[in-house]
C-alpha cells in the first residue's frame, strides 16, 4: 500500500504556509492604499452610506463613509496578494494550493475509511463458531461512539473529495475568483449597482496594476463577478446546511454536535478558501 503523507508532511512538501504568510504581508503592504483608493470622491462609495445618526460631530457633506471602507477592505485580506501576482505565476500558486487541499482530504479519507470499513476492529475476541460464522464481542461503547463521529466526519469528507474533484480547470483568474466572493456579497448587500461594482473593480485593479488586459476586464461581470459569487453563495448554503441538529444522532451531546458542525463549517471556509 502506497505509503500517505501526514499532513505535516504535506505542508512541507506544498508549503502554503509560506503563501500564507505572503498573503497576510501583501494585505498589510496595499490596506492603506486601498482605503485611500475608496475613500475618494469619485470611488463609487461615496454614493452609498449606512443610517446615521444625527451628530454634531459629523459634517452633512461628509461623502465618505468609514465604517463601509474598512469592512469592504478586509473583504480583500486574500484577493489583494492575487491581485499583485503575474498572470502565470497567479496560476501557478493557485494550482499548488489546490493540490495541497484536494491531497489533504484524499488521505484523510482513506485513513478513516480504513478505520470504518474493518467491522472487527475494537473487539478482543473474534472467532468462528461451529457454523464457520463470525462471532464478534461487543465492542466499547465509546469506540463506538467514536465511530459514528468518524462517520459524520467522513460525509465531509466526501463532500469535500466531490468538490475538488470537479472543481473548474485552474487558471489565471481562479484566485481571484476564490477569493473575492465575500467582497462582492458585501457590495450586493449594500445595493450597489451592477455599474458602480464594475467601475470600482477597475479602480481597484489600475491601482493595483492587476495583470488583466483592459480589453478582458469588459467581462469583469461574467469571467469574475458572477462565478466569485457563485462559489461564495454555495459554500455558505453548505455551512448553514450543518447547523440542523436533527441531521445529527441524538445520543451525541450538544459539544460534540457544535465541535461536529464547526469542523464542517472550518472545512468549507478554510479549505475552500483559494
Amino acid at each position: 500500500m502506497k505509503k500517505l503523507l501526514t499532513a505535516k508532511e504535506l505542508r512541507q512538501k506544498y508549503r502554503p504556509d509560506k503563501i500564507l504568510m505572503d498573503i497576510q504581508s501583501s494585505f498589510n503592504d496595499n490596506k492603506s492604499k486601498i482605503i485611500d483608493l475608496f475613500s475618494l470622491p469619485s470611488s463609487p462609495l461615496a454614493k452609498y452610506k449606512r443610517k446615521k445618526q444625527l451628530s454634531i460631530l459629523v459634517e452633512e457633506k461628509s461623502t465618505v463613509d468609514f465604517t463601509i471602507i474598512h469592512e469592504l477592505v478586509d473583504t480583500l485580506s486574500d484577493a489583494i496578494y492575487f491581485m499583485k501576482l503575474p498572470k502565470s505565476k497567479r496560476t501557478k500558486i493557485t494550482q499548488r494550493l489546490s493540490m495541497f487541499e484536494s491531497q489533504l482530504i484524499e488521505n484523510q479519507l482513506l485513513r478513516i475509511n480504513l478505520l470504518l470499513e474493518d467491522e472487527e476492529l475494537g473487539s478482543p475476541t473474534p472467532w468462528t463458531d461451529e457454523k464457520g460464522q463470525v462471532k464478534i464481542a461487543s465492542s466499547h461503547h465509546g469506540l463506538d461512539m467514536a465511530f459514528e463521529i468518524l462517520s459524520l466526519v467522513r460525509i465531509d469528507l466526501e463532500e469535500e473529495s466531490y468538490y475538488w474533484k470537479n472543481i473548474s480547470r485552474t487558471g489565471y483568474l481562479t484566485g481571484l475568483q476564490l477569493s473575492m466572493g465575500s467582497f462582492f456579497q458585501y457590495l450586493k448587500n449594500l445595493g450597489m449597482t451592477q455599474k458602480d461594482q464594475i467601475t470600482l473593480v477597475q479602480q481597484l485593479f489600475d491601482t493595483l496594476d492587476v495583470d488583466w488586459e483592459e480589453g478582458e476586464r469588459e467581462n469583469i461581470k461574467i469571467s469574475l463577478q458572477q462565478p466569485a459569487l457563485a462559489l461564495h453563495n454555495g459554500k455558505q448554503r453548505l455551512i448553514d446546511s450543518k447547523k440542523n441538529v436533527s441531521n445529527y444522532p441524538e445520543y451525541l451531546n450538544k459539544n460534540i454536535i457544535d465541535e461536529i458542525t464547526e469542523l464542517s463549517a472550518n472545512y468549507k471556509k478554510r479549505l475552500r478558501r483559494f
